[in-house]
């Protein structure tokens, strides 16, 4: 069986999301066209963003959980074939974070731009697992189990967040706090194996 170094999909894996969580940031901008005669009315351009921007903190936050329980095992030193094949298609959703993001940044009170996040996100949450199944090493099998808790939450805070979306879509994305549980649960999950 063929098998490819890990270094060189860790590699890959660290800069896709160091450009995907730059990128966030870059769909939030005044619009170019936007004349701003006094403090007043840019103060109100500002407040405007404030939607596009809690979609960013929350997407940042995000990747960077997702990130996080990437690097947080350690895993063999030499993968294969499928784990190259589905590290492609995880950092393929990854990529499209920042689409996903803008649409509910700037459409988020339509249900559709929620949707879309939220399949974004249940799609790499899924993918996640798989590739932690491949990847983990067997002493650290247990700690993977206590992750995947978290992978639970954000896929239940997707699932939420469009329920919501047929109730009041524009508080939907509040729904993806809960991922602040994630740690805790985790911790407790890995305190009992």
């Amino acid at each position: 069986m063929k098998t490819f170094p890990k270094a060189r999909i860790d590699a890959l894996t660290d800069g896709i999301f160091a450009f995907a969580m730059t990128l966030l940031v870059l769909e939030i901008r005044l619009p170019p066209d936007a004349v701003v005669k006094d403090s007043a009315e840019l103060l109100a351009r500002l407040q405007a963003l404030v939607p596009e921007y809690l979609v960013y903190i929350i997407s940042f936050f995000v990747l960077a959980a997702q990130w996080r329980v990437e690097i947080g095992l350690r895993r063999v030193e030499e993968v294969s074939q499928e784990a190259v094949s589905w590290s492609i298609v995880y950092l393929f959703f990854i990529t499209s974070v920042p689409f996903s993001s803008g649409v509910v940044g700037r459409h988020g009170d339509l249900p559709p731009a929620v949707w879309l996040y939220a399949a974004n996100m249940i799609a790499a949450a899924a993918v996640s697992l798989r590739l932690r199944a491949l990847e983990v090493v067997p002493e650290h099998r247990a700690r993977a189990r206590a992750d995947n808790i978290g992978t639970a939450v954000f896929i239940a805070s997707a699932l939420l967040s469009v329920a919501l979306s047929f109730i009041e879509p524009r508080h939907a994305m509040y729904a993806y706090f809960l991922n602040f549980l994630a740690v805790p649960l985790s911790r407790w999950r890995g305190r009992g194996e």
